[in-house]
C-alpha cells in the first residue's frame, strides 16, 4: 500500500463523559469550604426490635439487606428504617470504644485509612469531610465509612468521595478496603 492510499482523516476523540450522579444522594454534595475538616455524627435514633412475623419488619429487613449487600455495606437509606438490623448507622452512641467518642473514632479510622492509602499508592490524600458510616459487629466493629478527601499531589486537587472498610478491635484499626465511591 502506498503512502498516498492511507486514510489521513484526523482522529477526534469523543468528549469526556460526565460522572453519573445520584439525585437522591444529598450527602454527596462536597463541602463549600474544602479546607475545613468536618465530622458530624447524627443523633441517636430510637429503633424498634423486629420480629419476622411483623410484615413491616420483614419488608424493611429485605430492603436493608438488599441495600447493604448491593453497596458493599456503605449505602443504606436509614431514614426509611424503623427497626434494629444486624448493621446500623454510626450515631451519637458512645459504645464503639471506651475511650473515644464516635466523632474521635471516625476521625482516627478515616485518617488511618488515608495514611495507609497514601503510603501504598503514593498519593497525598487529605481528609475534607465525613459523610456517613455503617457498622456491623464482628471481632470488634467493622465500619463502612464514606468521606470526602482531596489528593494534594494531583494536578487538580478537587475533593472526591471515598469509602473505606475498617475493622476496629481492641484499639487497633485494620483497613480492608479503600476506594473511590462508585457512581450509580
Amino acid at each position: 500500500m502506498s503512502i498516498e492510499a492511507r486514510d489521513t482523516t484526523e482522529f477526534v476523540s469523543p468528549p469526556l463523559k460526565k460522572a453519573k450522579t445520584d439525585p437522591d444522594a444529598r450527602e454527596l454534595v462536597c463541602p463549600s469550604d474544602p479546607e475545613e475538616e468536618e465530622i458530624e455524627i447524627p443523633a441517636m435514633r430510637n429503633l424498634r426490635n423486629g420480629n419476622w412475623d411483623d410484615p413491616e419488619y420483614a419488608k424493611q429487613r429485605m430492603i436493608f439487606e438488599k441495600q447493604f449487600t448491593e453497596s458493599g455495606g456503605y449505602d443504606v437509606d436509614w431514614d426509611s428504617m424503623d427497626y434494629n438490623f444486624p448493621g446500623s448507622i454510626v450515631d451519637s452512641r458512645g459504645d464503639y470504644d471506651a475511650r473515644l467518642s464516635n466523632k474521635e473514632l471516625m476521625k482516627l479510622l478515616i485518617n488511618t485509612a488515608i495514611d495507609e492509602e497514601n503510603e501504598e499508592a503514593g498519593t497525598q490524600l487529605k481528609f475534607v469531610k465525613y459523610v456517613t458510616a455503617n457498622v456491623v459487629a464482628a471481632k470488634g466493629f467493622l465500619f463502612f465509612i464514606t468521606f470526602w478527601a482531596k489528593d494534594l499531589s494531583a494536578p487538580n486537587p478537587e475533593p472526591k468521595c471515598y469509602q473505606a472498610e475498617v475493622l476496629w478491635f481492641m484499639g487497633d484499626a485494620d483497613v480492608y478496603e479503600f476506594r473511590l465511591r462508585p457512581t450509580k
